[in-house]
């Protein structure tokens, strides 16, 4: 996957230009000139302004903006390229200039009329851009996900001595976007969209994908008369924001939790109106800071409702129950079938037809199983699968991954539901203008995500030109580690290939998770076996910045560990004297999260019953309860980083210790939810109402203690959800105690 030049969207760059400033005499001993043409990329203007910007806070200096170095210029910063900046071609030569992939960046030291320069450039507008932001972080700026931080003011140290060409290891730097759990980015706002999208472009990710689900409301369209439903978010689920609703000041305009976005929406229409501008914003901002753009769905998903014109569509095994699919006995050529999934590809394309590629997934837990065994045959008839053997060979290869949720019965499925799928949607996609762009008729380049690995061979062959691939393997990273084999085997050579990385998996839900560890040895294993890159996956983002800072080195620099990344990112944050504590914490929040693969998943996933089967299990398992303690541990050295923070960075570490601080709480509240049970049972009423006003109390700290520090609109989500699903059904155990 490359970046091209001419593949950069000509979007106007509102106000950037108005903000290049251009003074007719400035003193050139005092001045640091920023040089960029009038008609370079809009990428490279905005390089050039976002220089200005970081000079100007970093260092208080005069900055001219200019398009070319004048005899009394001072210190020179060449943005762009030989093409794209004359000053570059000649303070470089012809041979001074690097050879680089669109995505490489150069940091240069030269000299342009006897004086020094900075040529600050890359293989295509957007590279350029990235070295800008690779120049500020050599200065001393650290970027979390939702600010920059600055190192304490200082004099000009001069033009800093560079030789720096920089290509990264990772091609494909993809973040997923929307999604459908409160908890997690299909809860923020616009601006807070926006706000991530441009610090995740300094850390130079390239790729973002919006998810979208069959239910919500960001598509519409009719099959057969029958129009869609109107649309839902976090799979139906509704918390309320009442009077007794901890943290209530924070959802202003809400009766029930949503995105802030569609506050006010009066009607079903008001609502896919406004849900459609946001993923189109969300796709506008990326393309305006160069990155690709993806729209994720599943085409074989369906609201529940078309049951009443595809009578034989089944239900999918999905929380909430909304979606149904194709039926196992649904025939492979059924007409209507086909009608169905080529209606909702074409709702997608048509309604987001800019996007740079469609993505389209599978169910989770596959249904359309009875037909695997002929689909095979006939793919193999198109595209040869001698490699992967006879049906039944490929079916027992399945079973054998045992270690996989749900077994290798589940595997199995998975390979049926898969064939039967690739069969048919090889055959809409061949056959038809199914992937057209409305407007200039070619096509959408297509990835296909989550077909079972034992299946990659054959994924790579049916994926169109330009297309790609995208796989999980397992729930989590360091399940993943578990099936290195099939990380370790090469792809494909002809289709880039990326693998999903679970930075935070939603069946531990709401408490803090850090993954870096285990995703530090995926990266070193799809470096050797060539992937091209990875996705993310993940709810909360403001406990990842270590993750995030680590993905961002190590894409591009394959030596960088994660205690590294960790030092880097604290020191510069938060000061020397915190770095320790902090590595302490993260490393103790490392061992959790390994501890709850093993033994925690679903402990946390946000269902109604994520609180009250704690009362009815009679509390915390001996496992938990060691978790419990190593959060405290956790907790304990985080608050010991933070006494020693510098002011710049105590936002930082007073998010890392609040959802620490809300963990201990949580688990004190389901720790006493469960002996609440178990007074009951014993009939001891008043030992039951001393445990449900503990129980009462930590949930109230825990839920305070997180919405005190919310970073956006996911965070407030995982609060909202918690009220309606911890915080109720506690009280309302101690209210009926009381009487």
């Amino acid at each position: 996957m490359k970046t091209t030049a001419s593949r950069l969207p000509l979007i106007p760059l509102l106000g950037c230009l108005a903000c290049l400033v251009w003074p007719s005499r400035v003193r050139a001993d005092e001045e640091v000139a920023i040089v960029v043409q009038r008609n370079a990329p809009v990428l490279e203007q905005l390089a050039a302004k976002e220089l200005r910007d970081y000079l100007d806070k970093l260092f208080g200096i005069p900055v001219l903006a200019t398009h070319d170095m004048h005899p009394s210029t001072g210190i020179g910063l060449l943005v762009g390229t030989p093409k794209t900046n004359p000053a570059v071609a000649e303070a470089l030569g012809a041979s001074g200039w690097p050879k680089l992939s669109a995505q490489g960046i150069v940091l240069k030291r030269a000299r342009l009329a006897g004086k020094p320069v900075l040529v600050i450039g890359g293989g295509s507008p957007v590279a350029t851009m990235w070295a800008a932001y690779e120049l500020v972080e050599r200065w001393g700026v650290r970027y979390l996900v939702d600010r920059d931080v600055y190192p304490p003011k200082r004099a000009w140290p001069g033009l800093p001595k560079l030789d720096v060409v920089m290509e990264p290891n990772m091609r494909v730097r993809c973040w997923r976007l929307v999604n459908d759990l409160p908890l997690g980015p299909v809860s923020w706002s616009l601006a807070e969209n926006e706000r991530f999208l441009g610090q995740i472009a300094k850390m130079k990710y390239n790729r973002i994908h919006t998810f979208l689900w069959p239910h919500q409301p960001f598509v519409d369209y009719a099959l057969r008369g029958m129009s869609k439903p109107p649309g839902v978010l976090y799979f139906g689920q509704r918390h309320p924001i009442d009077d007794d609703c901890i943290g209530g000041d924070k959802f202003p305009g809400m009766t029930v939790f949503t995105n802030p976005e569609f506050v006010g929406a009066s009607s079903a229409k008001e609502l896919h109106r406004r849900a459609v501008a946001l993923v189109r914003g969300i796709h506008s901002k990326a393309r305006r800071l160069g990155m690709e753009t993806v729209v994720s769905f599943d085409p074989f998903g369906w609201p529940k409702e078309f049951c009443k014109v595809m009578p034989s569509a089944q239900a999918l095994n999905q929380l909430g129950g909304l979606t149904v699919g194709p039926g196992n006995n649904q025939p492979l050529e059924d007409p209507l079938l086909a009608e169905m999934v080529g209606t909702v590809v074409r709702a997608h394309i048509e309604t987001y037809p800019e996007v740079d590629f469609v993505q389209v997934s599978v169910p989770e837990r596959r249904h359309w199983l009875s037909h695997g065994r002929e689909a095979y045959r006939r793919l193999g008839e198109k595209y040869g699968l001698a490699n992967l053997g006879t049906y039944d060979e490929l079916c027992a290869r399945a079973r054998s991954r045992t270690n996989f949720p749900g077994g290798g019965e589940r595997v199995e499925n998975q390979v049926q539901g898969d064939l039967a799928t690739l069969w048919l949607f090889d055959s809409l996609v061949r056959g038809s203008q199914l992937l057209k762009r409305p407007s200039t008729r070619e096509d959408v380049k297509l990835i296909y995500d989550g077909i079972t690995p034992e299946l990659f061979s054959l994924v790579a062959r049916v994926t169109p030109p330009g297309g790609e691939v995208v796989n999980n393997i397992d729930y989590t990273a360091s399940r993943v580690l578990r099936r290195r084999d099939l990380v370790r085997a090469t792809p494909s050579k002809d289709v880039p290939v990326s693998l999903i990385l679970t930075l935070a998996d939603d069946n531990v839900g709401v408490l803090p998770q850090l993954a870096t560890g285990s995703i530090h040895k995926l990266m070193a294993d799809l470096r050797k076996s060539g992937w091209a890159g990875f996705y993310t996956r993940y709810w909360t983002v403001g406990e990842q910045d270590p993750l995030v800072h680590y993905l961002a080195r190590s894409s591009w620099d394959a030596s960088v560990t994660p205690e590294e990344a960790y030092s880097d990112q604290v020191e510069h944050v938060c000061g020397s004297d915190a770095v320790v504590p902090a590595l302490e914490a993260f490393a103790l929040l490392e061992k959790i999260t390994l501890r709850l693969d093993e033994h925690g998943l679903g402990f946390g996933f946000p269902v109604p019953t994520m609180m009250t089967k704690h009362y009815d299990s009679g509390g915390l398992s001996k496992e938990i309860e060691v978790d419990h303690q190593l959060y405290r541990e956790a907790l304990a050295a985080m608050k010991l980083a933070r006494q020693g923070c510098r002011s710049e960075g105590r936002a930082y570490l007073n998010y890392m210790v609040a959802r620490l601080h809300f963990a201990v709480r949580y688990l004190d509240a389901a720790q006493a939810f469960g002996a609440t049970s178990r007074a009951e049972k014993a009939n001891r009423p008043a030992e039951a109402l001393q445990n449900a006003s503990l129980a009462y109390d930590a949930i109230r700290e825990a839920l305070q203690t997180y919405v005190d520090v919310a970073k956006d609109h996911g965070d407030l989500g995982a609060v909202a959800m918690m009220n309606e699903y911890c915080y109720r059904p506690i009280r309302d155990k101690r209210d009926s105690l009381q009487l």
